[in-house]
């Protein structure tokens, strides 16, 4: 459920149902004015999706695979309530999500730039 080849395939889904509720959001644009808002958070949960998908390629620890992995579930959950509550999940959530996965991804980038990278399954010599 956590491992790198699952996380891919749940970031690939998450910006394929991102995708999707952008488009439902674009549909329902004609009908009231009031989705805009819609528009701009299913975006920002595709480029979190994408960011998912980037970390899951990295190579961190079980527990970083964690956080990556209930973030990127959290994209599909607010996909599920948004067909089954029919309501726009908000910018808040989309925002928390964006900000946390690229929180995540930033410090990664930084770390492996200053750190050898190690394989924490590797046995020490």
């Amino acid at each position: 459920m956590f491992t790198p080849r699952a996380l891919k395939i749940a970031a690939i889904l998450a910006m394929a149902l991102s995708v999707i509720g952008l488009l439902l959001s674009l549909l329902l644009i004609g009908k009231s004015g009031s989705f805009i808002m819609g528009i701009v958070s299913w975006s920002l949960l595709i480029w979190a999706s994408y960011i998912g998908f980037q970390l899951a390629s990295y190579k961190l620890y079980e527990e970083e695979y964690k956080k990556v992995g209930f973030r990127i579930y959290a994209i599909i959950a607010a996909f599920i309530a948004f067909l089954t509550f029919g309501f726009i999940i908000g910018l808040v959530l989309a925002v928390v999500l964006l900000a946390s996965l690229w929180g995540l991804k930033k410090n990664y980038d930084e770390w492996t730039n200053t750190q050898p990278i190690e394989d924490p399954n590797a046995e020490s010599v």
